[in-house]
């Protein structure tokens, strides 16, 4: 799946493989800060079959959980955790997905569900 995403003037959603981040008010930093690898690459989701990653490898971001941020998610297993793109923009990138280019924000990161017939469940990369 190649990554999609919905722009307005006050919205901004996207996704990029099993991945969506949806832009929310501005936060200030809470929780967990989950640090930049020392190469500076700040990876935000690890795929479970292939070693592939989704991460910011340009622009500024800080990326942290605060399970008091995910309260009105309603399965827990979705919440992936926040990204504060400091910079004018940050790049997110993955080896099978197009690159997706943020402005500066807030968004709320979480992991996307596929859907059958049958049952809903957590879509994974």
């Amino acid at each position: 799946m190649n990554s999609a995403s919905l722009k307005s003037k006050d919205q901004f959603v996207c996704a990029q493989g099993d991945i969506l981040l949806e832009r929310i008010g501005a936060l200030p930093v809470s929780g967990e800060v989950v640090p930049a690898g020392e190469d500076g690459v700040t990876t935000i989701a690890e795929g479970e079959f292939e070693g592939h990653s989704h991460a910011f490898k340009r622009g500024k971001v800080t990326f942290y959980r605060d399970p008091l941020l995910a309260r009105d998610i309603h399965d827990s297993r979705l919440y992936v955790g926040h990204v504060n793109v400091e910079s004018e923009e940050a790049v997110l990138e993955h080896q099978e997905h197009a690159a997706i280019t943020l402005p500066q924000g807030s968004y709320q990161v979480r992991r996307q569900r596929e859907f059958d017939r049958k049952e809903a469940r957590i879509h994974r990369d």
